[in-house]
């Protein structure tokens, strides 16, 4: 498809400078050419859109998203991430009252609990107590814990498990609770995707746990995939990944070249190390306050031996490894992983680092994958926690003072997928109204769309036609103000995603 986009101004990246107006012609999902003025295509059917002047920038990414959880959350009960066990079950129960017809139906599924704050885990008959006839899981707002009742618990065929679940039971259950019709998936996943175009998104990495290239190729040909998709890998499938062939960035189409550049490619190898803050299961070298036993720290979750045979041969194969640590231990331990393989490759979260730490991200060629708008959510449980040791959480300056690569992304459903709040929180170390936290971590407008961008610093000829046409400046905009900034159009593989225009 050629497009041409009229009066256009170039915003750049580095300097916060936007050009004088041009025109920029697109073409077979390319960047044609730029210059000041261009003639209108030949081609009848070729749109020209005047900009008027708008800011154009490359597209955003949002680099971690738990695609299918996303889709669902949607369309979950939502309770809210500051209630105790008592105010969700009132929520649930006022939820419940206004359903009517049988309880054989699916699983009432609820998102957004915050367990770290409470004195104790619920139970399944805390939840029984309320929801009668109706089989019930809740999931948590960091996806490390669901909490169940015991109808729910046989529906999802784990009878002889406690209601509340973590880590891995947390995550087996929750594949269980994605297992919904296709088609009503493919619409909801749909519908997010194309409503955070209006905010100027055109890439995701795909990081669900059942994630499947060959799904997200049959959600494009049926035209359910409206941005880039970079679907994740978990270990286990890495032998069928490594059998396929299949490589980290590698367009996921059997046959490209065949037609249109396909949208949907392969993403890395996602391996989970440690659990989250909020459900105090982060690998940590300090124990937890009140807690004791062998988790007292946190959790684990791989074997430095496995974690470096899972890297290597991902490696080998062509497949970006890209390890979740949040603790600073299990971050400690995953550079650790990455040094002996001598090799590179991503770290998802880094949320608590040591200072010894800072130096290693860039002499190991590891590029740090950050969620900003988790500072939101966690400040709380953090300083309740951690206390004076949060020094060492979302150290985005230190990081990039020391060399590392920050990207940037969401970790959806846990934050919304909204790279202008990641953007705000990353630059003002706050995403309401609270003044910033521990200030002095905040990085700039430019280093935060530059982490936002896919690596792409600037719109050039040669380069994919995945742009945004902005409403507002970002360099001169602040708080809520940066927060809201939203897309005039977003063009994603030259066609049009969103518009206003």
């Amino acid at each position: 498809m050629t497009m041409l986009l009229h009066r256009a101004r170039l915003l750049d990246l580095r300097t916060g400078r936007p050009g004088d107006p041009c025109d920029i012609l697109l073409s077979g999902g390319r960047i044609d050419s730029i210059r000041p003025s261009l003639p209108r295509p030949s081609t009848v059917q070729a749109p020209v859109i005047d900009l008027d002047g708008r800011l154009v920038i490359p597209g955003l990414w949002d680099e971690h998203v738990h695609t299918e959880q996303w889709a669902l959350a949607s369309r979950r009960v939502e309770v809210s991430q500051t209630a105790s066990p008592a105010e969700i079950l009132r929520t649930i129960a006022d939820h419940l009252a206004t359903l009517t017809g049988p309880a054989d139906g699916e699983i009432i599924q609820g998102f957004g609990l915050r367990a770290s704050r409470w004195p104790a885990n619920p139970s399944a008959a805390d939840l029984d107590a309320v929801s009668g006839r109706w089989p019930v899981a809740i999931v948590s707002a960091d996806l490390h814990s669901t909490w169940c009742n015991t109808a729910a618990l046989q529906r999802l065929g784990i009878p002889d498990r406690p209601g509340f679940l973590t880590e891995a039971d947390s995550f087996a259950a929750q594949i269980k609770l994605a297992q919904v019709p296709t088609r009503s998936l493919d619409m909801w996943l749909d519908e997010c995707c194309r409503r955070v175009a209006a905010r100027g998104v055109v890439g995701i990495g795909d990081m669900e746990f059942s994630s499947d290239v060959d799904v997200w190729l049959a959600r494009e040909q049926a035209g359910r995939c409206p941005m880039r998709v970079q679907v994740a890998v978990y270990p286990d499938r890495l032998d069928e990944a490594i059998g396929r062939g299949l490589a980290t960035g590698q367009c996921a189409a059997e046959e490209p070249g065949s037609g249109p550049e396909s949208l949907v490619a392969i993403g890395p190898l996602k391996i989970i190390s440690d659990g989250s803050v909020s459900t105090r299961s982060a690998w940590c070298r300090q124990p937890y306050p009140g807690a004791s036993g062998p988790e007292g720290s946190g959790v684990d979750a791989v074997p430095l031996a496995e974690l470096e045979s899972l890297i290597a041969r991902a490696t080998r194969a062509g497949i970006q490894p890209a390890v979740h640590a949040i603790g600073d231990l299990a971050v400690s331990t995953v550079l650790d992983a990455y040094q002996h393989c001598g090799v590179g490759g991503r770290l998802e979260h880094a949320q608590l680092v040591e200072d010894a730490d800072l130096p290693r991200f860039a002499a190991l060629g590891v590029t740090v994958s950050i969620q900003p708008a988790h500072l939101i959510d966690d400040r709380d449980v953090m300083d309740q926690v951690w206390g004076d040791l949060n020094v060492g959480s979302f150290r985005f300056r230190d990081m990039l003072d020391a060399g590392a690569r920050l990207i940037m992304g969401s970790d959806a459903p846990v934050s919304p997928v909204d790279p202008w709040l990641a953007i705000r929180v990353a630059v003002e170390r706050t995403g309401d109204q609270r003044p910033g936290w521990y200030p002095g971590q905040e990085i700039t407008v430019s280093e935060a769309l530059r982490a936002s961008t896919h690596g792409v610093e600037a719109v050039a000829p040669g380069g994919r036609a995945d742009l945004v046409a902005l409403e507002d400046d970002p360099f001169g905009s602040h708080g809520e103000e940066l927060a809201s900034i939203s897309s005039a159009l977003t063009v994603v593989g030259g066609q049009v995603s969103h518009t206003t225009l």
